[in-house]
């Protein structure tokens, strides 16, 4: 399957509240796709470089500046728009108020063109106020974003911690379920609080997400969490941070150290990564088709990739030289050739393989819901979970809890099981189930424990 870069965004307003150290980031407007070897030579260029540009829409900077479909994006503003970091960090140089300038390849040769930046429309909500406030991190700032629900405060709060992903965590697509969950909590009447990972988003001199390790996302976090002191509407004796996949791994390191009023996570583990990543390959493998015997082989193969990857400091891009090697990283952990794996740098997973996340749990003197989704095979099983739970309740009796989300897969859609989610998950049909299948369950049983959590009816 292409990887396709999809670079567009919903017209809508906002409440804001102005930041003075932000630009608002600029909406390029096309459909990019990577030029490989045979695209070169269709384009008629000596080598492979930039993105096709597949569509160009109206309104964007791009269409602003004249570009067409069928450019190839070679640089934006002088930096190369190679796929991956080179890209990522190229357009964070498109700002408003900035000039736009690309090097593109037309017809069989090299052009520049010129225009001016659309900025990408604010985030607005139907049940909430957006507030758009910073942080200072490093030298840099990070963009953070507030829903105010409509009524009297303070309200208690969610801070929100995304999935491993260079992602930004502003104006969620209609069917994305990040959308769904917090539409729904606001309109309960929780503030939300996000903040955009390093190199996301607004944010200016915060690195490059793609470049960047666990630990420099784990300090964002920390930075960001102090923020909400500033809003008078947030309760901030009733902070609940709600962790969805690494978001989750997040949550306990972060709550160790800020000690909010309870913590819900969804779909991650307690173990050390080496450990997960062991078990990833044992019991996914097999739901995605692979054989049990082979399985077995590449289990005992992963052994020793991940000793030397991990423990003896080897690089990936020397590792891959094994040709046993090669099969694992390149089919199972999307590496790159140089240094991403699983679309992140290879240090963000060593960096999180030093982290003892028992430990964090244990450190915890809040609450905690440990929610597990029947049908999520990148969870692996409710062991995980169900320890989590355990853990919290060793040192704090009746404050871990732990809930089965009955046919619910990683993303929270109830898809029936692992086995039926498996078979989904690279399907058109898949998309439908995103629209119509939202396990808001997952909603009911975040606000129930809550409500039980602060003693009282909202």
């Amino acid at each position: 399957m292409k990887l396709s870069y999809l670079l567009t965004f919903l017209l809508l307003s906002t409440y804001l509240c102005h930041a003075q150290h932000l630009q608002r980031r600029g909406r390029l407007g096309v459909q990019l796709e990577p030029v490989a070897d045979s695209l070169a030579q269709e384009f008629g260029m000596k080598k492979a470089q930039g993105m096709a540009i597949r569509q160009v829409f109206p309104g964007a900077t791009y269409a602003n500046a004249g570009g067409q479909n069928g450019d190839v994006l070679l640089a934006i503003n002088g930096l190369p728009a190679n796929p991956g970091s080179a890209l990522q960090e190229a357009l964070q140089t498109v700002r408003e108020g900035q000039p736009a300038h690309f090097t593109v390849w037309r017809d069989g040769k090299k052009g520049e063109l010129d225009g001016e930046v659309s900025p990408i429309p604010y985030e607005t909500s139907a049940s909430s106020e957006v507030i758009y406030g910073e942080v200072p991190y490093k030298g840099g700032w990070l963009r953070t974003i507030v829903n105010k629900p409509n009524g009297a405060g303070p309200h208690p709060t969610i801070y929100f911690i995304p999935g491993y992903t260079c992602s930004s965590v502003e104006s969620f697509s209609p069917i994305h379920p990040y959308k769904k969950l917090l539409d729904s909590l606001s309109g309960l009447g929780y503030a939300i609080f996000r903040v955009e990972k390093p190199g996301i988003g607004d944010n200016v001199n915060t690195g490059n997400c793609l470049e960047l390790g666990f630990d420099n996302e784990l300090e964002a976090y920390r930075a960001a969490y102090d923020a909400m002191k500033q809003y008078d509407f947030i309760d901030m004796d009733n902070i609940f941070i709600w962790g969805h996949s690494m978001g989750g791994v997040y949550a306990p390191i972060v709550a160790a150290q800020t000690q909010p009023r309870g913590v819900v996570v969804y779909g991650i583990t307690h173990e050390v990564w080496v450990e997960y990543l062991l078990k990833m390959i044992r019991y996914q493998n097999p739901l995605l088709g692979h054989d049990y015997v082979e399985t077995d082989r590449d289990v005992r193969t992963l052994y020793a990739l991940l000793y030397e990857h991990y423990y003896l400091g080897k690089d990936s891009k020397e590792l891959y030289k094994n040709p046993d090697y090669q099969k694992i990283l390149d089919r199972d952990f999307a590496f790159d050739g140089e240094n991403q794996i699983l679309f992140r740098h290879e240090d963000f997973w060593r960096e999180l393989n030093a982290h003892n996340l028992s430990e964090a749990w244990t450190s915890i003197n809040g609450h905690v819901l440990s929610l597990f989704g029947e049908a999520d095979i990148e969870a692996v099983n409710d062991e995980s979970q169900k320890e989590i739970a355990r853990i919290v309740n060793t040192g704090h009796p009746g404050h871990g809890t732990f809930r089965l989300v009955e046919g619910t897969d990683h993303s929270m859609i109830k898809v029936g099981s692992m086995e039926a989610g498996a078979r989904l998950r690279s399907t058109p049909e898949y998309r439908q189930y995103l629209q119509t299948k939202f396990n808001y369950d997952v909603v009911t049983m975040t606000d129930e424990w809550i409500r039980r959590i602060m003693g009282a009816e909202r």
